[in-house]
């Protein structure tokens, strides 16, 4: 018998709060959410509550808004930043609530006429200020996770030649197929798909991979390998994959769905070149069919088909041209078999292999939370006010681990987990 999308929706948001968040009883929740997810976002506040929370609050957010706050303020205000917005955040992290974002990408053209650098500038201010707020998030003190809702502007960019009723329909189900809630048992299905992903952590964590090698040997326009990427990673390195804990034990999920196994690479060990394969959404703006060449760590030369002037200004963000995050994403994963290019980094990130510029993960170190800032800056740790992700992985792609010992392991071969890291 069919399943109505209402409970499905209901199962979600269930496996949202239980999983994706693992709220405990008495603690707050802070969600995130369009204005169009007002019905979701209610389902989750019930949910929520049942679960036993103390209380939940929801920030709605709008992209006109945001729109006509970059186009039309003065320029001298767009250095106000509210000090509420501070007390606030600040009470979150000292009250360990919980932090739900749910996205869903905005209109394609919401941004496209206002000016790169006003929207560096002001995502930059509210970084700056809340910057205890994300390091929170990034470490793992609290429990976060980040899920899709459909709206109309977004299912009609993954479905452009569907009616909009058809195209929230497909995107609804594409979401929770995805998210594991068509298995008969959507819970244990999370759990299997966590103990798989953990299985290739600890293969890298055995072997004690200490550099990763990206290549894609098919000819690029100037006959050199499309991509050729070195990167080191830190002398302690932690793989991530699937559920993270915060330090009182506390299994999340962080992202839903979630196909990629990370870590932390050294903010000076990348060398070579790499080519992205799906769009990428620095400050809401689509970057295209990009190159990036990294020289110690750092990008000395880049370009992009589609948004150049948004790479300009997104580089000019301290931090933003060395690397805080590399992954590894099977190309048969559900995402990428999907055959759809979803514009949201939550969905294209879990597709095929991907890597953030910008801010780290402390928890991709070994014995990070002990550490003070500069003891992670030595190690290694990127420190940015920002962290998007570009995705690089393709169906040609090999990916060759080079261990502590000096043996080189073959992890991927044509875009694929190895045997004998799947532990066959």
């Amino acid at each position: 018998m069919a399943v109505s999308l209402q409970h499905q929706q209901e199962q979600y948001a269930e496996l949202i709060v239980k999983v994706g968040l693992n709220l405990q009883p008495g603690q707050c929740l802070r969600i995130g959410a369009d204005l169009e997810h007002q019905e979701f976002v209610r389902l989750i506040s019930k949910t929520a509550y049942q679960a036993g929370a103390r209380y939940v609050q929801v920030d709605w957010m709008d992209a006109q808004l945001a729109r006509n706050y970059m186009r039309y303020a003065q320029a001298d205000y767009l250095d106000y930043f509210p000090a509420y917005e501070i007390a606030r955040h600040r009470q979150m992290v000292d009250e360990g609530w919980a932090r739900l974002a749910l996205v869903g990408a905005p209109a394609s053209d919401t941004f496209k006429d206002v000016d790169p650098a006003v929207m560096r500038r002001v995502a930059g201010l509210r970084a700056k200020n809340l910057k205890f707020y994300s390091q929170a998030v990034m470490s793992n003190q609290i429990q976060w996770c980040v899920a899709g809702v459909p709206t109309l502007d977004w299912a009609q960019q993954v479905f452009p030649d569907q009616p909009t009723d058809a195209a929230m329909s497909q995107l609804w189900q594409v979401i929770l197929q995805m998210c594991r809630i068509d298995q008969a048992e959507p819970v244990a299905a999370w759990q299997q798909h966590n103990r798989n992903l953990k299985r290739v952590a600890t293969f890298m964590a055995q072997n004690q991979v200490r550099s990763i090698r990206y290549l894609d040997s098919t000819p690029a326009p100037d006959g050199k390998p499309m991509t050729d990427l070195l990167v080191g990673l830190t002398d302690r390195p932690v793989w991530i994959g699937g559920s993270s804990s915060t330090p009182t034990g506390v299994e999340f999920q962080p992202n839903m769905p979630t196909e990629e196994v990370f870590t932390t690479p050294h903010n000076g060990r990348t060398e070579g070149w790499v080519r992205t394969s799906k769009p990428a959404f620095p400050f809401e703006r689509e970057v295209a069919d990009a190159y990036f060449r990294f020289e110690q760590g750092e990008i000395v030369e880049f370009h992009a088909a589609t948004g150049q002037d948004v790479l300009e200004q997104f580089f000019q963000i301290p931090g933003a041209r060395r690397l805080g995050e590399i992954s590894l994403v099977d190309v048969r994963s559900p995402v990428n078999e999907s055959g759809l290019t979803f514009h949201e980094t939550l969905f294209d990130e879990n597709a095929v292999c991907h890597m953030a510029f910008g801010e780290a993960y402390p928890e991709g170190l070994e014995g990070s939370a002990t550490l003070s800032p500069e003891e992670l800056h030595a190690a290694g740790v990127n420190e940015s006010d920002t962290h998007v992700d570009f995705m690089i992985g393709t169906p040609t792609m090999q990916v060759i681990g080079r261990c502590l010992d000096g043996r080189a392991v073959t992890i991927m071969h044509d875009g694929r987990f190895s045997d004998e890291v799947l532990g066959r």
